[in-house]
């Protein structure tokens, strides 16, 4: 078990959100054909790490295989919970509240893929909490397995959209009539490469009646030769570096990181 155990538990960031998260969630899946396509080559089972509300596991457990989902949050696993067994899956899958740090106790492995996906490891707001959950990542899964980190590619227009004041970052209908309005503002502490993150959540009724809901938390950045050296010390043997869900290069223009990780050179 990791030392970070003994770390005082922070208020979930998720627990008054979680349905609102997945109305700017639910319908993204962009990332889902590499994760299937890299299922078809190393096989199951499947670890998320911070899984969410169950927006991959529902339908990688749809395409075979048996899921496992790993969160800090229980309204969100909650949810995921529900998700899953609407989609009749339920009896594919297992959901463990924990960090991402504890993830080689994670039940259901040896995994053969361990994704952290979405930006999931920027949750992590310490270097050495990042290292700790890719090395639990490794030992989580089986000798010809492989993980999966998909994060931000901190350019300099990234960060430069991210920071920007009171930005509005969408707005959704939802069923009964009412207009969710997400807004962000956000502070960039460069030194520790780590983004102070308020968000709020105003429900406009249908009578015009605002309810806002606020939440906060801190995301950090890595860049691709930080990454590189954090899979080296959790023990990866080889690596490669992506720009994009395509597999394409990674390059200064690329908005995202996609980095796929062997624990042992058996291949």
């Amino acid at each position: 078990m990791s030392d970070f155990t003994d770390r005082p538990t922070a208020p979930d960031p998720y627990a008054a959100i979680a349905d609102l998260y997945d109305l700017e969630h639910d319908e993204f899946d962009e990332d889902l054909e590499l994760y299937l396509g890299l299922l078809d080559n190393v096989g199951g089972p499947f670890l998320e790490m911070g899984a969410g509300s169950g927006r991959l596991l529902v339908p990688v457990a749809e395409a075979g295989y048996a899921v496992t989902g790993l969160d800090a949050s229980p309204p969100m696993l909650k949810r995921a919970r529900m998700r899953l067994r609407d989609a009749g899956v339920l009896d594919q899958a297992t959901l463990f509240e924990g960090r991402m740090e504890e993830a080689a106790s994670a039940p259901g492995g040896p995994f053969g893929l361990v994704a952290f996906s979405l930006n999931a490891l920027m949750h992590l707001d310490r270097p050495e909490a990042q290292r700790a959950a890719l090395a639990a990542a490794r030992k989580s899964m089986r000798p010809d397995g492989i993980t999966v980190i998909d994060t931000m590619n901190p350019t300099h227009e990234q960060l430069a959209h991210l920071i920007s004041r009171n930005h509005l970052e969408g707005s959704w209908e939802t069923d009964d009539g009412a207009v969710v309005d997400k807004w962000s503002h956000r502070d960039l502490l460069s030194v520790d490469q780590t983004i102070d993150t308020l968000l709020y959540y105003d429900r406009i009724a249908p009578d015009g009646t605002i309810n806002r809901t606020r939440s906060s938390f801190i995301l950090r950045y890595v860049t691709p030769n930080e990454l590189e050296l954090m899979l080296e010390l959790a023990g990866f043997t080889r690596w490669h570096l992506y720009g994009g869900y395509d597999l394409s290069p990674l390059s200064d223009d690329s908005d995202r990181i996609i980095a796929i990780a062997e624990g042992e050179a058996t291949r």
